[in-house]
């Protein structure tokens, strides 16, 4: 079920009369039954894998928590690791290795018949998979105990508003909302149903708008000249992060409103001044799940100059696999990667310069306006490798930008954009704009706004009209579905 369908608003309406109906005794029974009956919606073959994954990790952790013994805990943390890694590398990379074997041995002369298994991806696999994973190195280290109730630990791997696109929380931070069983309010509710409009907003008024547009474009980018591949660029950077944030503040707002807290994981990215704070502020959950359980075993920034490039460049590399099976997401990785490095360079080059004369003055707005301007450029840049087909396509979009030309109608009306749609979209820009931009510089005044029942009224009613309008409404996909 999507949460941009009719489906799963009849689903969630009748599991919150289910679960306020319940004793607080009997919620998270319930909770786990409508995880588990969520998930089988796309195909009950997926739900035997995540309960199998969940009974393997649940008995390693126990294992590795109740012993002493360093032989046995290896052996419990390296059991869950070959499961749940190897699980992921068959389901997501088998085709892909293959393939590259086969392309690599052509490369050298040697001609192999194409071999491809065609396994399905089950949906949500690389967000549980890094949830247990960091949840089974956790108790290794002696951060978490074991959660030795069966039924809290498999609610925490399942729990279905964040089940299949994260966040990617820690089980510090759910099982104990799960044993607390803290009560709703009037307040949580507001709140929650506040996020959830704002996502569906971000989802079917902007994203899903500009999905055909995008999709014609990078279908066949050398058929377009480059204004048209450039705001093809553009217009995919809106939509994955209206499409992915908007999923994002759903599965929170679905979440705050049965009484629990996930963590944030978009604070308004493209308003960041650097590389550095744009991945502070995009998928946060996964940037910090980089950081804490690859990036800082490895040493970190706190090692030697070769090192830490090392470091993030492998920490990169593996981000942008993570992300797809193809070689257009390593090239993505490495990119961010490589231009982290040469920002961590310059700005190592400028502390020691301030060191050296005894000054620590903070950059002004010439240096900021600057760094924003790298900052998109790089990170729209990347967008091109993350959504090309092919390397081939990425090159050509690229290319294409260096010869603009007309933006003719007749091509926007052929790709789904026609006037009365541009409209719309350049007034749902224009307000994402200014709500991203209040959340990022002036949050007080959001939140004096929302004090004064006749603004937030007002508001809601406008969301609501907004959507029900001009909402797209065909249940589309979530781009990190497929990841």
């Amino acid at each position: 079920m999507l949460f941009n369908s009719f489906q799963f608003g009849i689903f969630f309406v009748t599991f919150l009369v289910l679960f306020f109906g319940t004793p607080r005794a009997g919620r998270p029974v319930l909770l786990l039954i409508g995880s588990y009956i969520f998930y089988a919606g796309w195909r009950p073959s997926y739900l035997l894998l995540l309960l199998f994954t969940t009974l393997v990790d649940y008995g390693a952790a126990r294992l590795i928590d109740s012993t002493a013994d360093h032989r046995l805990r290896r052996i419990g943390l390296a059991a869950s690791l070959v499961v749940n890694l190897g699980l992921l590398g068959t389901f997501k990379y088998l085709d892909f290795a293959l393939a590259s074997v086969v392309g690599t041995a052509g490369f050298f002369g040697v001609e192999l018949p194409p071999v491809a298994v065609n396994l399905v991806l089950p949906v949500g696999i690389s967000f549980y998979t890094f949830q247990s994973v960091g949840y089974i190195i956790d108790v290794y280290r002696r951060r978490f105990p074991a959660e030795r109730s069966l039924l809290f630990y498999a609610l925490y791997v399942a729990f279905f508003p964040q089940l299949v696109a994260g966040p990617i929380e820690r089980a510090s931070h759910m099982i104990a909302q799960y044993r607390a069983q803290r009560p709703t309010s009037p307040e949580r509710v507001a709140t929650g149903c506040w996020l959830i409009g704002w996502g569906l907003f971000k989802k079917i008024c902007v994203a899903d708008l500009v999905s055909p547009f995008v999709n014609g474009v990078y279908a066949d980018p050398g058929a377009f000249n480059g204004s048209f591949t450039l705001l093809a660029t553009v217009l995919f950077a809106l939509q994955i992060y209206c499409d992915f944030s908007g999923y994002s503040d759903i599965a929170i707002g679905v979440a705050r409103i049965m009484g629990f807290d996930l963590m944030i994981n978009f604070r308004q990215p493209y308003f960041a001044t650097s590389l550095t704070e744009f991945w502070r502020r995009w998928h946060i959950s996964l940037s910090t799940w980089f950081r804490d359980y690859l990036y800082v075993p490895l040493g970190g920034s706190r090692t030697t100059t070769p090192l830490w490039v090392r470091n993030t460049l492998l920490v990169f590399a593996v981000s942008g696999l993570w992300h797809g099976a193809n070689w257009t997401f390593l090239v993505w990785g490495l990119l961010h990667g490589l231009a982290l490095v040469g920002e961590g360079l310059i700005l190592r080059m400028r502390n020691a310069a301030a060191a050296g004369s005894g000054s620590a003055r903070r950059p002004g707005f010439p240096l900021a306006a600057l760094g924003s301007a790298y900052t998109l450029a790089v990170v729209l840049v990347g967008w091109v490798f993350f959504r090309a087909r092919t390397m081939e396509d990425a090159v050509q979009v690229l290319r294409s930008w260096a010869s603009p030309g007309p933006l003719s109608y007749g091509t926007f009306k052929l790709l789904d954009l026609p006037s009365v749609e541009l409209l719309v979209l350049a007034g749902h820009v224009g307000v994402l704009v200014v709500v991203d931009g209040l959340l990022a510089r002036r949050p007080d005044l959001l939140r004096r706004m929302r004090r004064s029942w006749i603004v937030a009224t007002l508001a809601a009613v406008a969301l609501f009209y907004d959507i029900a309008l001009f909402g797209v409404f065909g249940s589309i996909d979530f781009v990190y579905f497929q990841f």
